[in-house]
């Protein structure tokens, strides 16, 4: 589920490269990263798209504002984001909201930024391939929790 909203979005939103913080715009030109910032301005027509493609319905996140999609494949580009994924969660400005380890050596981490509460980071390791997914709106922990558990 996870690569086909990567794909239905990087696919549907190749729009301009505005990043969120200094942490995540290094990416907007990096080799090896595919980067798409999805403007507020498309959320309307992305969340009918993804709900009609069986996607994730955005709409439960509340008023969405941005949406960074960071993703890589190549050794260096995943490296990069490995890296960073361990650097946010030793970040006092980000607090772990879940954490997922499977016997496959699959990881998934859900960030919060606490001087941002309104900033949710979904990151993914896989083998191979790593991702980080940053959403930035106005939405409450209970709809963190209503998308979360859909």
């Amino acid at each position: 589920m996870k690569r086909i909203f990567l794909a239905i979005c990087i696919t549907f939103c190749t729009l301009s490269t505005q990043a969120q913080n200094k942490i995540f715009s290094k990416y907007a030109t990096m080799d090896g990263i595919e980067f798409v910032c999805i403007n507020k301005a498309m959320f309307g027509l992305g969340t009918k798209f993804l709900s009609a493609a069986g996607g994730e319905d955005l709409g439960k996140l509340g008023n969405l504002e941005k949406m960074l999609i960071i993703s890589s494949e190549s050794d260096g580009g995943k490296t990069q984001i490995d890296k960073d994924i361990k650097s946010l969660s030793t970040d006092e400005d980000y607090e772990i909201l879940m954490t997922s380890h499977s016997s496959g050596g699959d990881n998934m981490f859900i960030f919060t930024n606490k001087r941002k509460p309104h900033e949710l980071v979904i990151c993914t390791i896989e083998k191979g391939h790593s991702s980080m997914i940053v959403v930035v709106g106005n939405f409450s922990k209970e709809d963190i929790s209503k998308f979360l558990n859909q």
